[in-house]
């Protein structure tokens, strides 16, 4: 079934190419369409690039750590190993704050304020996975509760994109 929809699309997309040949080959941009030109000039300081990146949150990282070997490390190689796969450099996680934040409940490296233990969840595991591979990963970090031991009752109001809705380290 899926291969008869595969060929169905293919099929289709060769008779909108076809057509568009036929009628002389050309496919031009609307004659409203803006144009925008960027100046890129290496001799001014502005934005860098710090790498290609990617989020662990919601609870879906939490599947990874329960996947068999070998499959599990070649899935972690697959994303952190340096010229190898997808080669991330950043990797931000969602900092547990023993509350239901988003699809699931990550527990707290720091019940109170002399209990520190980073061996709690799964977000902590990914981070030394991902250091283990690439010891020059960056880490930002999403805290949607704060920690119980930090002593804190107020939560943080992360301001879409700016870099105060993480941590770097």
């Amino acid at each position: 079934m899926i291969r008869h929809r595969l060929r169905l699309l293919a099929a289709g997309c060769a008779v909108l190419l076809a057509a568009g040949f036929l009628s002389g080959g050309t496919f031009a941009a609307p004659a409203h369409a803006d144009v925008t030109s960027i100046t890129v000039d290496g001799t001014h300081s502005g934005r860098t690039f710090d790498g290609v990146g990617a989020l662990s949150a919601g609870a879906n990282s939490r599947l990874l750590f329960d996947y068999p070997e070998p499959q599990r490390s070649q899935i972690l190689d697959y994303l952190f190993k340096p010229g190898y796969g997808a080669d991330l450099q950043i990797l931000k996680v969602e900092v547990g704050g023993d509350t239901n934040s988003t699809d699931g409940a990550e527990p707290s490296a720091q019940h109170t304020p002399n209990d520190a233990d980073y061996n709690r969840g799964y977000e902590w595991w990914l981070m030394g996975q991902a250091k283990a591979r690439n010891p020059d990963i960056k880490f930002v970090a999403l805290a949607w509760e704060p920690p119980a031991g930090s002593g804190s009752t107020t939560r943080p109001t992360p301001t879409p994109g700016s870099r105060t809705s993480g941590r770097r380290t």
